[in-house]
């Protein structure tokens, strides 16, 4: 199944110090799945990026001073870099001042490889998702969401994708909701993830919200 990872959280710093965080975060993660190892800049052709070294921080920051000269705006996103093996691996993807003033995200659109320990494993899914909370102590949302599931054609309360395991900082107004539906709860960084029953269940679950 095809799964992608995705959390908001009010940035602490500008966007070459949340790229810091990126890079803390890429580290972190490196253990948890052979696919997560091997980082490599994004590029413009599968060729080109079979002969990319690592990627480096330094690598990872100046993507992302440039993506923001390039859109000559505060408001930008940038895929530095890419996980796994090429055409099937993992693709990161930030974004900065993006819905709101002041806000950061990370995605993850995850590969073949790692899709299919997260299907075989809900220990995987929970050390990816706990993993990342924990490294940017989010204070928005964030969730783990199969791609190939519906997405609920009006905007959801929470107002995010929809996702298996989902996190809510411990002041939002969902917090409450989420625990009285979640099958599980657990609390990480200053909020907890909320499981909402199995990849398959989770949209019936979240569509009594």
């Amino acid at each position: 199944m095809r799964w992608d990872l995705s959390l908001r959280w009010r940035a602490l710093g500008d966007p070459v110090s949340e790229g810091r965080r990126v890079w803390e975060w890429i580290q972190r993660v490196r253990p948890l799945h052979p696919s997560l190892d091997l980082w490599r800049p994004t590029a413009d052709s599968p060729q080109e990026a079979e002969q990319s070294p690592p990627i480096t921080q330094d690598h990872l920051l100046q993507d992302i001073r440039q993506a923001q000269t390039d859109w000559e705006s505060e408001r930008f996103g940038v895929a530095p870099a890419f996980s796994g093996q090429i055409n099937q691996g993992n693709k990161l993807t930030l974004s900065f001042n993006m819905p709101n003033p002041g806000d950061a995200a990370i995605t993850l659109m995850i590969g073949q490889a790692l899709g299919a320990a997260l299907d075989a494993s809900e220990g995987q899914a929970d050390a990816l998702m706990h993993t990342t909370a924990s490294t940017f102590a989010p204070d928005i949302v964030g969730s783990l969401t199969r791609e190939d599931l519906p997405v609920t054609p009006a905007p959801p309360p929470y107002q995010y994708l929809p996702g298996w395991k989902m996190f809510f900082a411990a002041d939002s107004p969902h917090y409450q909701r989420a625990t009285q539906l979640a099958t599980t709860t657990a609390p990480v960084a200053n909020g907890a993830i909320f499981t909402f029953g199995t990849p398959d269940t989770y949209p019936t679950i979240l569509n009594q919200w």
